[in-house]
């Protein structure tokens, strides 16, 4: 009777881990490198430079290209890891990481 209740306490602690282990892997809220961050770039304004934006895993690489011109703003979205670059020129701008997520790039930063 003992080795029956211990042998059933010991699969019930064996069950709890397991699950417990599966449920914390799959609670994550990290990124992979697979994630999409989602940004705006912003045109160089008074410079008056119009810009072709590439995104990918390096210059040449992915989708490209999409214009900014000067005085506008656009949404775009790169996995961490990429890069957005100058599509005519093929210079990197940045690299994409997470606290990209939600902001705005200036061009003119840049140019």
């Amino acid at each position: 009777m003992k080795k029956s209740i211990l042998a059933l306490l010991v699969l019930s602690v064996g069950c709890f881990i397991f699950y417990s282990f599966i449920l914390n892997r799959s609670n994550k809220t990290e990124f992979s490198s697979a994630d999409r961050i989602s940004f705006k770039i912003k045109g160089t304004g008074s410079k008056n430079i119009f810009v072709t934006i590439g995104i990918g895993s390096q210059p040449g690489s992915g989708a490209c290209c999409s214009g900014v011109s000067n005085n506008s703003t656009s949404g775009f979205s790169g996995e961490i890891g990429h890069v957005v670059y100058d599509g005519k020129t093929r210079r990197i701008i940045t690299k994409i990481y997470r606290d990209l997520e939600g902001t705005t790039i200036n061009l003119a930063d840049y140019y």
